[in-house]
């Protein structure tokens, strides 16, 4: 198993690395996007030691992509799962159709129809593609 393969697998087991990677790209993010070389800089601050080269080569081998055409499921993609693609799109768009309607009952941006917070990034997976709830 290469080191991107044992990396990937840790995100998707690891709830926790998950949630810290995410915020590490957060922080390295500068103008909305994530390069190869930001995820290699957070995949090292987790212990990972993985290449821009890597990552961008473990982009382009197929995969899923959202409607807007971005992969999901990269550790370097605007999408990491389905509920990123979900609070993220730029439609709006809410896995309970239509566009998402924030709660006003809320002190944080909740969609009153599928109850994600909106500003937040997805990093359990509780929607899929079609928009169906994931149980977990």
């Amino acid at each position: 198993m290469t080191e991107t393969e044992r990396f990937t697998t840790a995100l998707q087991q690891d709830k926790q690395l998950h949630s810290t990677y995410l915020r590490l790209l957060d922080s390295l993010m500068t103008d909305g996007s994530i390069t190869p070389e930001m995820a290699s800089q957070a995949a090292a601050k987790l212990g990972y030691d993985i290449k821009p080269e890597e990552i961008a080569q473990g982009a382009s081998h197929g995969g899923v992509t959202a409607p807007d055409g971005k992969s999901i499921g990269c550790p370097y993609e605007y999408y990491l799962t389905w509920t990123d693609y979900w609070i993220r799109n730029e439609q709006g768009l809410c896995p309970c159709g239509g566009k998402h309607e924030l709660d006003g009952d809320c002190s944080g941006k909740v969609c009153k129809k599928c109850r994600l917070a909106l500003d937040e990034r997805g990093v359990v997976e509780c929607y899929d593609g079609s928009g169906s709830a994931v149980p977990h």
